[in-house]
């Protein structure tokens, strides 16, 4: 007779846990493909790539993670200022129901049009279109990466080696001076409303768009300037 409260305090609790077990088992849990796709979803919209070319798999989700499924389809958005690289990290967000957030890391590689080197290229070289084959490739990340035309190699140096067989990447390559330090040049100056040209002496290399020093011979004054040509650099007064 002693016993009898705690067998029905022991059947209670029974009855309790099985039911919240049964009412856990009612609630829609997220599936993880879902989460899986708003991520891809997220790179293919932020690039310019045909889904053809572009290639987004997002890493499978935590087996362990029970999330409510959300009421209307997840969405992603890329972390890190919105740059797709090779390996980017996408938020997704529900905001209906339950709100949740979970980070999801997408492999990204694109088939393109590559320019491969033909022979092993020293740095500081000046590449030429007859250094490179025109090859398509899967690469990492996306085409923003890569030299995809030859044209994109005007005016250009090497600031790395670049072995035989291997894609020219973009940060491979630097834009060389078009103006050298010593070089006469013609100034174009504007001044009140006229335009005055003489032949100065830049003080240091110049890029296109660059501000350079450059001296007037005659009075030895020296003014800042912006490099336009190889030629030419221009100012206002």
């Amino acid at each position: 007779m002693m016993r009898r409260p705690a067998t029905r305090h022991a059947t209670a609790t029974m009855l309790m846990l099985a039911a919240a077990a049964a009412h856990a088992a009612t609630v829609d849990i997220e599936d993880g493909q879902r989460i899986r796709d708003a991520a891809e979803q997220a790179i293919h919209a932020a690039t310019s790539s045909a889904a053809s070319e572009l290639s987004a798999v997002a890493d499978p989700t935590d087996p362990r993670l029970r999330l409510a499924r959300c009421p209307s389809p997840p969405h992603g958005q890329i972390v890190g200022g919105g740059q797709v690289r090779e390996h980017t990290t996408v938020a997704v967000r529900c905001e209906a129901g339950t709100p949740w957030l979970v980070y999801v890391s997408v492999a990204v590689s694109t088939d393109l049009p590559v320019l491969v080197a033909r022979r092993a290229l020293p740095r500081d070289a000046v590449p030429t279109p007859a250094d490179f084959s025109s090859v398509v490739r899967r690469v990492p990340g996306t085409s923003a990466l890569f030299i995809t035309d030859p044209a994109q190699l005007g005016g250009k140096r090497l600031i790395r080696p670049v072995g035989i067989g291997e894609a020219l990447t973009a940060d491979a390559l630097q834009t060389t001076p078009v103006v050298h330090r010593g070089q006469q040049v013609m100034l174009l100056a504007h001044a009140g409303g006229m335009d005055v040209r003489v032949t100065v002496v830049a003080l240091m290399d110049g890029k296109p768009e660059e501000r350079i020093r450059v001296q007037n011979p005659s009075s030895l004054r020296v003014v800042e300037a912006t490099v336009r040509s190889a030629e030419l650099v221009e100012i206002a007064l």
